[in-house]
């Protein structure tokens, strides 16, 4: 493991080597005063600053739309205050998205009649392409937390149907005809024996979807959101700053690289039951 870790981290420095040399290479602007590939000195020194913009004053630090300077405290609130958003918009999704499509994915298996009514239906729903959706979920719903959430929970939810249909069919059914014998019911078969079983396969499902989440709040925030780190990209690309939206799109790949971390370090002691060899 730490042999794996040390090859992946000489591996990022060599991309941002590479990525520090193609901007000393390449002096293209977007704007004037604008790089097209902006080095890490500017993105760390005048691209942080200029994010306080979007800063909207309080706790000491003038707004600079009210005469404030641009400064780093700035910036950071205003990472912080637009992250919080985002993050409210992506969990409620992922939370509501999860469970309706666990949901739904049981239901395949709980009778014959609930598959008649969910699995055609919700494999035709998954098919659904996700960035054509995203202008549907702003005419129905309009640019609201409810609607950013919402589009969130679909493009979840459909992957945790998918998944928890696949979890249940790999349960070994020997698990399944042992609690019947003993008397289990269909609801305590479901407590006691699938819903645990189909967790170590399930927890594959819950990391692409979280990988996946971050994207998809960014999508939802793209078209109109007045709060969230997509706004500022939004705000970024009508005036050319192409070193404000990398500066956020890597503040998306923290965030995306920290929640799988943490979830995948949790998630594993959670299935330390699982034998070796499974999933």
């Amino acid at each position: 493991m730490t042999k794996r870790r040390s090859v992946g981290i000489v591996v990022l420095v060599a991309m941002a080597g590479a990525w520090e040399l193609v901007s000393r290479i390449y002096t293209g602007e977007a704007a004037p005063g604008e790089p097209m590939v902006p080095g890490w000195e500017v993105v760390f020194t005048r691209t942080l600053r200029s994010l306080s913009d979007y800063w909207g004053g309080g706790l000491g630090v003038v707004a600079v739309s009210e005469g404030g300077k641009r400064t780093y405290e700035g910036a950071l609130l205003a990472i912080g205050a637009n992250s919080l958003d985002t993050i409210a918009r992506l969990f409620a999704g992922l939370g509501l998205g999860g469970v309706g499509g666990t949901l739904l994915g049981l239901a395949v298996s709980w009778s014959r009649w609930t598959r008649f009514l969910v699995q055609l239906p919700g494999h035709v729903v998954r098919t659904f392409p996700l960035l054509a959706m995203i202008p549907l979920f702003q005419l129905w719903f309009g640019i609201s937390f409810v609607g950013m959430m919402l589009f969130v929970a679909y493009g979840a939810g459909v992957i945790f149907f998918v998944g928890t249909i696949n979890a249940v069919k790999n349960v070994p059914p020997i698990f399944i005809d042992y609690a019947r014998v003993l008397g289990a019911s269909r609801l305590r078969l479901y407590r006691t024996v699938i819903l645990p079983a189909i967790f170590p396969e399930l927890r594959s499902t819950i990391l692409l979807s979280l990988g996946l989440g971050w994207t998809l709040v960014l999508g939802a925030e793209y078209l109109g959101a007045q709060t969230g780190l997509g706004q500022i990209i939004v705000y970024s690309e009508q005036f050319a700053y192409v070193d404000r939206m990398f500066l956020v799109a890597l503040v998306f790949v923290l965030y995306a690289s920290l929640s799988y971390a943490l979830f995948d370090r949790l998630s594993r002691r959670l299935v330390q039951w699982v034998p070796r060899g499974g999933p």
